[in-house]
C-alpha cells in the first residue's frame, strides 16, 4: 500500500505509471544479459599473454593454437586470428587487429544505446506524470469547488508518486550504462595493448628466423 493505494490501483489510475513498469522490465533485461555478457568474456590479459607467449617463443605454433581455441573471449578470437594469418605483413596483420577489435568493442557495447535511453527517458516520464497528475488534481478542485492543503497535498503526493518510480529506473540505468561504457572502452584499449605486444613478439620471432637462416647460408657459402 502507498498513500492508501494498491499497487494495482496506482497503476491502473495512470498510463505513465504502466509505461514506467514497462521500461523498468526492459532496463533489468537488458542490464542482466550485458552482466552475463561481460562475465562470460572477461579475460586475464597478462596471464594469458604469457602462457600464450611461451609458445610462440618455443616455437610451438600448434600449442599456441590450442590455447587460444581454449580461451572462449575476445583475447582468445584475436590470438586464433592473428595464429591464421602469420603469412601476413606487420602493418596488414595490425591492421586485422584494428578491426577484430572494433567488432569486439561493438559487442561490448551492445544494447547500451537502450540502457542510456531508458535512463533518460525514464526520468523524463516521470516528470511527464507528475505534471499530468498535477493537472488533473487541480481539474478536479476546480470543478468540485473544494480545495484546502489536505485535498491538494494527497494530489500533488499522488502526483510525486510516477517522478520517484521514474528516478527509481533511471538511476540505477544510468549508473549501469556507464559502467558497462567504461567497461567496454577498458576492455578494447587491453585488447588494443595486447595485440600491439603481439605484433612485437611475431616481428622478433621473424626476425630470429631471418637470422638463424642468413648464418645457415653463410656456412653452406664458407664451406664451398
Amino acid at each position: 500500500m502507498i498513500l492508501g493505494q494498491s499497487l494495482y490501483q496506482i497503476f491502473k489510475s495512470s498510463f505513465v505509471m504502466i509505461l514506467l513498469l514497462f521500461l523498468s522490465i526492459i532496463a533489468l533485461a537488458l542490464i542482466i544479459e550485458r552482466l552475463i555478457y561481460f562475465y562470460r568474456n572477461k579475460f586475464k590479459g597478462k596471464e594469458n599473454f604469457e602462457k600464450f607467449a611461451n609458445y610462440l617463443k618455443k616455437g610451438n605454433i600448434e600449442g599456441a593454437k590450442e590455447y587460444a581455441s581454449s580461451l572462449k573471449n575476445p583475447l582468445g578470437r584475436l590470438f586464433s586470428l592473428g595464429l591464421e594469418n602469420l603469412h601476413l605483413k606487420t602493418e596488414e596483420l595490425k591492421e586485422l587487429f584494428i578491426g577484430q577489435i572494433i567488432e569486439e568493442k561493438v559487442k561490448y557495447e551492445n544494447y547500451l544505446g537502450g540502457i542510456g535511453t531508458i535512463a533518460n527517458g525514464a526520468t523524463l516520464l516521470g516528470l511527464l506524470g507528475t505534471v499530468i497528475g498535477l493537472i488533473k488534481a487541480f481539474h478536479n478542485i476546480a470543478i468540485t469547488g473544494s480545495g484546502g492543503p489536505v485535498v491538494v497535498s494527497k494530489g500533488i503526493a499522488e502526483a510525486l508518486l510516477t517522478t520517484a518510480f521514474g528516478l527509481l529506473i533511471g538511476i540505477p540505468s544510468l549508473f549501469f550504462y556507464n559502467y558497462f561504457s567504461k567497461k567496454a572502452n577498458d576492455l578494447s584499449e587491453e585488447l588494443e595493448s595486447l595485440s600491439q605486444k603481439f605484433l612485437v613478439l611475431l616481428e622478433t620471432n621473424r626476425n630470429k628466423k631471418e637470422e638463424i637462416k642468413e648464418e645457415k647460408e653463410a656456412e653452406i657459402f664458407w664451406r664451398f
